[in-house]
């Protein structure tokens, strides 16, 4: 697993993160890995696929519950998702 976690960093940095989600079975990470939750939060943030990475981003804090990181995700990603702007989506 390690290896392929190294493996999954190098994809990361070179914008594969198709690679990232295959090399890490798809998402199929054991919830107390941080660092592996981390990376897959940090690619389907990339993706824009919010719901999968907000899950990803407290499966970290349940087992590091201070990760700075991962609060910011968190907070970046609940303010995505309350966006309201009454002009636009309202007729």
């Amino acid at each position: 697993m390690k290896e392929d976690l190294t493996k999954a960093k190098e994809a990361y940095e070179r914008g594969e993160l198709d690679e990232v989600f295959s090399l890490l079975n798809n998402g199929e990470v054991n919830e107390s890995d941080s660092e592996a939750n981390m990376l897959l939060g940090m690619s389907y943030y990339k993706k824009q696929q919010w719901g999968n990475a907000l899950n990803c981003f407290n499966a970290v804090t349940s087992v590091e519950p201070e990760n700075k990181n991962a609060k910011g995700y968190i907070d970046m990603i609940q303010n995505i998702l309350k966006f309201y702007h009454k002009d636009r989506f309202n007729p």
